[in-house]
């Protein structure tokens, strides 16, 4: 019965080939050689660039702005001044502190004398000296004082990082705002990319799988970089956040648009061009060549990606398939191979 059966499945492939008459014309075709090789797995998916370190920089200070020394899209060393503010009020309010800093420690030591202690004396309990600080007003007037004095040494705003300037918010004799960003430093030694994947995909991507970034501003070029972090949370909506870090992108902005291929090896396969397969009597078919004749192949598919696709059983490594003009073979097909120059 088995022998019967393989028959049967032999002879039917067989009336299958017979039913496609060759054409005794040469066609033209493009072959290529199927290998045994390292076969990946592509997940495409839209993202966002992110910094990967940067700095917002405030004011440290109130006043008004005196100078602005940088621009939007400008490089800057740690170090260098940002802006500056007019610094006449924040050194009066300076010489002010220390005076009423000096008028309230002249307060204490009379207040130490009038309880029996000589003011410069070490034997004073802590808390007479503590008493005597807080009624003279010591205290809030040295808090005063340093906190002027830490003003004034910084009325002009450092870059605490290297990289390019970004988000300035600053003009010239308007008054300094601390309530938000005067700008932020961006670091272009690595950038982020943030995109998302669907559920079912999980398993292909963990920390350290490569990916590819495409900038839809800047066609023809690629960044290669790694997955540094998979969220472990699903939305509501199915998907996963993921990171990756890239180097080498000074040309990347932040918040840019990008193509994200995430990139990871399955194992060793032998896969070809999905071009070179095609449905003959509903079933998957490929064609190689051998004496300038097309040879009709059954075949079964595995895993695929966005260019190849496993062939499981069928097609061995080293073996030369039609990937081009196999849209109308069959078997036995006259084929000329065409000149890949052309």
């Amino acid at each position: 019965m088995l022998a019967a059966a393989c028959g049967s499945q032999q002879k039917n492939i067989d009336d299958d080939k017979q039913n496609e008459l060759p054409n005794e014309m040469e066609q033209l075709v493009e072959v290529e050689v199927a290998h045994n090789t390292d076969f990946h797995i592509d997940i495409i998916s839209n993202g966002k660039i992110a910094a990967g370190t940067y700095a917002d920089v405030f004011w440290e200070a109130e006043g008004r702005i005196a100078e602005v020394r940088t621009t939007n899209g400008q490089h800057i060393n740690k170090g260098d001044t940002i802006a500056k503010l007019e610094a006449f009020r924040l050194n009066n309010t300076l010489k002010t502190s220390r005076s009423n800093m000096e008028q309230a420690r002249l307060q204490m030591m009379d207040n130490l004398i009038g309880q029996g202690y000589a003011p410069e004396a070490a034997d004073i309990p802590k808390e007479v000296l503590d008493i005597a600080e807080i009624k003279s007003g010591y205290r809030n007037a040295v808090a005063a004082y340093e906190l002027a004095k830490y003003e004034a040494e910084h009325c002009a705003v450092v870059s605490p990082i290297t990289g390019i300037v970004a988000n300035l918010n600053a003009s010239v004799s308007n008054k300094a705002d601390q309530s938000k960003p005067m700008c932020r430093i961006i670091s272009q030694v690595t950038m982020n990319v943030e995109f998302s994947i669907i559920e079912s995909e999980l398993p292909m991507v963990a920390k350290g799988t490569a990916i590819v970034v495409s900038a839809f501003a800047i066609p023809g070029k690629q960044w290669i970089g790694r997955v540094t972090e998979v969220n472990p949370y699903v939305e509501s909506n199915g998907m996963v956040k993921v990171k990756g870090s890239l180097s080498n992108c000074t040309e990347l902005f932040e918040g840019m648009n990008v193509s994200v291929k995430v990139n990871r090896v399955i194992g060793q396969y032998v896969s070809v061009p999905k071009t070179a397969v095609v449905m003959r009597s509903g079933r998957p078919v490929v064609f190689t060549v051998k004496n300038n004749e097309a040879q009709w192949v059954y075949v079964e598919t595995g895993e695929e990606n966005s260019s190849n696709v496993v062939i499981s059983t069928g097609i061995v490594d080293g073996d030369s398939v039609i990937v081009g003009g196999n849209a109308f073979l069959a078997h036995k097909s006259k084929v000329k191979i065409a000149d890949k120059e052309n």
